[in-house]
């Protein structure tokens, strides 16, 4: 769909606006939907991305629903959630291949960008920042993972290094799944494997 087609939700968008235009859309899908309805991770591959609604999986990859185990937050970060959904499609799907796929321009990397931090600190307020501090016992900005601004691919070599100690502690060798860096470019749509 060209950019100018894309759909907006102003202020006053109210919930029922936004369940018909879904709807709608979900129609158009139910028409092409093209994958199997029971068969999950065809192809034994978990991909974790970023939340980043720019970054399509299924569609970057072109595959069918079925095939991909897609898994996603933001930043695409190795937290205790993303593990646990790890090991379950390790020892119920069978998956033999993790990819990392961080993108470039993502909006967590602004450790280092003083106005990005100061904004965000600001957008959140005080007390919301206090919460944070005190129910994670983190200071926030590490407590959300942020990383320095521009490092993609150095994000993604941290996610893939952490995966691998923690998932050599947890399970043997013979269910670890091959874990594969990968790098999405926001502008070209290119993918890279960073191995």
């Amino acid at each position: 769909m060209p950019e100018d087609n894309l759909c907006y939700c102003e202020e006053d968008t109210d919930k029922e606006e936004l369940k018909s235009m879904l709807l709608s859309r979900n129609e158009i899908w139910m028409k092409i939907k093209d994958g199997s309805d029971t068969v999950n991770d065809s192809m034994r591959t978990i991909i974790l991305s970023c939340v980043d609604s720019r970054v399509q999986v299924e569609r970057i990859f072109n595959v069918k629903p079925g095939e991909l185990l897609v898994l996603k937050n933001a930043g695409n970060m190795i937290t205790e959630d993303i593990l646990r959904s790890v090991l379950i499609a390790i020892y119920e799907l069978s998956a033999k291949f993790l990819i990392v796929l961080g993108h470039t321009r993502c909006g967590m990397s602004i450790l280092g960008d003083k106005n990005k931090i100061e904004h965000l600190m600001t957008k959140l307020g005080k007390n919301t920042l206090d919460k944070i501090e005190k129910q994670t016992g983190q200071d926030p900005l590490k407590w959300f993972g942020f990383f320095p601004q521009g490092q993609w691919c150095e994000n993604v070599k941290t996610q893939v290094n952490y995966i691998r100690q923690v998932l050599s502690e947890l399970i043997d060798g013979c269910n670890m799944p091959c874990i594969i860096p990968a790098l999405y470019d926001l502008d070209t749509g290119e993918v890279k494997f960073l191995d």
